[in-house]
């Protein structure tokens, strides 16, 4: 069997040496290749995300019953149901095609257009024991690029089908990495050394929050990984950059955010594999978590990240962001208050500033969230989230014509952004009562003076 590249649990001295790095100082400046955001509404319908293109045609077969008792076989239809769910929800960048049997050999393989398959059978084990064999194969040269034995009782069946379910969604997450960093490196070209690459993301995240610089950052960090794929902060970065993508639904397609969502929560994984102890990869997983609507799991990964730093500041700005979705949008804006007191970069206060404004508004205090607004327009002009929300808070106040007014450059600045996507993130992101009734009005209002929400 071929050794892959990203090994999810092992360890080096050189993850060793990025556990807990920050990302780095800007020491050289990226190479800018696309256009910014306020370009011609034509101009930018002809301009994809320009990361995260790739897509992995998956065949699934159901897993052989080897173990001579035809009582297996609903079990084993049942789990390759359960597999073919959670690739199906949780790994959107999957072409999923069912099968109806394993492929015999090579020859019969063209008539399928896949690239790999998923394959297994299960045998009888030790006594009282099930044995399943599950793999990934590459459909053009029938190599095996993953296989794992896992054998279990009955009591254990539930548990430890998740986890086989969850590793195989990992593998294809990782094969799916790997296509997009070598087809980085086609683009950005060969000998890209290590620290250049991080540089130059860190650079492209030191400007204004906009689709293109995060991009940009992208497309440095995969290249990073092509240099060293184990790099613990080329990952936190990526997923980084997949969590922007993810809460700013109108930088890209419904499809490309799903697949940040779901890169992104495989790849801080992996960092995590690597680095338990990295306090901002605890960070940006709950930043991830956050943004899939899993506040509870959020807060948690937030309180890891400040129990391991207490003065990482975007831990503190998004964990009283996420507050307000579990329904304490009072306590958001002193927990932002500390953050902008620990890291007064202009593109954090940017969004530090809506994170309070948002809050404010959620609770009523119109006026207070409309300052907090602005001022985050002020740091960055084409923060949508922020002026989105602003015409809700002009509306609510009796400032019908600045309403309008806000509505309407809203409308001129994004065209283009996708129909119901902005009010389903911030609808799904809690089932909180209490978030829900404050969330709702906003959106009436939003919707009142026009916006395609």
């Amino acid at each position: 069997m071929s050794r892959r590249k990203i090994l999810p649990c092992a360890k080096d001295s050189r993850a060793a040496q990025h556990a807990t790095a920050r990302y780095a100082p800007a020491r050289s400046s990226p190479q800018r290749g696309g256009r910014a955001f306020g370009a011609p509404k034509a101009e930018r319908a002809a301009m994809p995300w320009r990361c995260l293109l790739s897509s992995i045609a998956v065949g699934l077969a159901q897993l052989r019953n080897l173990t001579g008792d035809a009582d297996q076989d609903n079990v084993l239809e049942a789990f390759t149901n359960d597999l073919a769910a959670d690739l199906t929800g949780y790994g959107r960048g999957f072409s999923l095609r069912r099968l109806a049997n394993e492929p015999a050999d090579t020859a019969d393989r063209p008539e399928f257009d896949v690239k790999y398959f998923v394959t297994g059978s299960a045998q009888r084990g030790r006594p009282g024991m099930l044995r399943i064999n599950v793999r990934i194969t590459d459909a053009a040269t029938s190599e095996y690029l993953w296989a794992r034995r896992f054998e279990f009782g009955a009591d254990e069946a539930v548990p430890v089908q998740a986890q086989i379910i969850r590793r195989i969604s990992r593998e294809l997450h990782i094969l799916l990495l790997q296509q997009e960093i070598e087809r980085v490196v086609r683009e950005l070209g060969a000998g890209r050394q290590l620290n250049e690459c991080l540089s130059s993301a860190a650079a492209a995240l030191e400007g204004e929050l906009r689709p293109d610089l995060t991009a940009e950052a992208q497309r440095w960090y995969l290249a990073a990984l092509a240099d060293d794929s184990r790099n613990v902060e080329a990952l936190v970065g990526l997923a980084r950059t997949c969590q922007e993508l993810v809460s700013n639904p109108w930088w890209g397609d419904p499809l490309a955010a799903s697949v940040a969502s779901d890169l992104g929560r495989e790849v801080v994984a992996i960092a995590l594999n690597l680095a338990p102890g990295a306090a901002d990869a605890h960070c940006v997983q709950g930043m991830l978590h956050s943004a899939a609507g899993k506040v509870d799991e959020a807060a948690l990964a937030f309180d890891r990240a400040l129990a391991m730093d207490q003065g990482l500041a975007i831990a503190h700005g998004f964990a009283a962001y996420n507050t307000a979705f579990l329904g304490s949008a009072g306590n958001t804006l002193p927990a932002i208050e500390r953050a902008m007191r620990l890291d007064r970069a202009d593109r954090r206060h940017s969004i530090w500033f809506f994170f309070g404004g948002f809050a404010e508004l959620l609770i009523g205090r119109t006026d207070a969230s409309i300052a907090l607004l602005q001022k985050s327009l002020e740091r960055n002009r084409s923060y949508g989230s922020a002026r989105m929300f602003l015409i809700a808070a002009l509306s609510l106040s009796g400032q019908s014509r600045e309403a309008a007014e806000a509505a309407a450059l809203f409308r001129q600045q994004y065209p283009d952004g996708p129909a119901g996507a902005c009010e389903q993130l911030w609808l799904s992101r809690s089932r909180s009562a209490t978030y829900r009734a404050q969330i709702l009005p906003v959106f009436d209002t939003i919707r009142s003076l026009g916006v395609g929400t």
